[in-house]
Formats: C-alpha cells, structure tokens, sequence
C-alpha cells in the first residue's frame, strides 16, 4: 500500500481522486510539472491532437488514409523536463508521444503492439492556425 498517497490525500482532502493517483502514479502529477504539447500536429498520413483537460491528458489520433482514428486519456509522463515522454496504454497497445520543449514545433509519435513490435514510429509537425 502507498502510505504516502494516502497521506498526502489526507493533508489535501482529496478522497476518490487519491484512489485513481495510486491505481496510476505518475498521472496527473507528472503531467502538471511538465510543459506538456498541446494542440495538432501532422504529416501527410497522421494526424494527432493532444489537450490537457480535467486533470487528464488526452490523445485524439488519425490516419489520414483510412479515416481510422483513436482516442485515448489518461497518459503516464516519464522522461526528463528537456524530453518529456507520455504513453496511452490501450489494452497493451502503446502510444506514446516524445516532445522537447527546446523543439515545441514536433512530436514523435511511436505506437507499439503488446508483443513489444514498433507499428508506427513518425515525427509531426504543429498545424498552425
């Protein structure tokens, strides 16, 4: 048991949301000390929308080609403050988008079966508006 979640949820009031924060640590945590990406970002075949809204993270992505599309909450962050790294897991699927600060124009994004084989690994540029 995480005895300094519960804690800190104690000191902060904070009773179901402190449940989700230890089913997955890291969440909104890691999300809220990062500089995170956000809005559109695309290539020719993928397009891919991240937004930040009501403490989650969101991931929004679309191939181009066949109007498939996914939409995923929820990313844990890893990485550092100069790489910062958030992955969606779908029922083992894995999206994850790489962003550095230094370089906010681009994302790359790496969609990784449960078998540990890499599907889609591509850099997108930011749509401006």
């Amino acid at each position: 048991m995480n005895y300094k979640a519960i804690i800190l949820s104690a000191i902060l009031g904070i009773s179901t949301p402190a449940i989700i924060d230890m089913a997955i640590p890291n969440q909104a945590m890691a999300v809220q000390k990062f500089d995170y990406p956000a809005g559109s970002f695309s290539d020719k075949d993928w397009e891919v929308n991240l937004a930040f809204n009501n403490n989650s993270y969101y991931y929004y992505g679309e191939n181009r080609n066949s109007n498939s599309s996914i939409n995923l909450s929820g990313a844990v962050a890893s990485g550092t403050k100069q790489r910062q790294v958030y992955t969606w897991n779908n029922n083992g699927m894995k999206y994850q988008v790489t962003w550095k600060p230094s370089d906010p124009n681009f994302i790359r994004v790496q969609v990784t079966q449960p078998n540990g084989k890499l599907i889609l690994n591509r850099v997108l540029k930011a749509v401006k508006n």
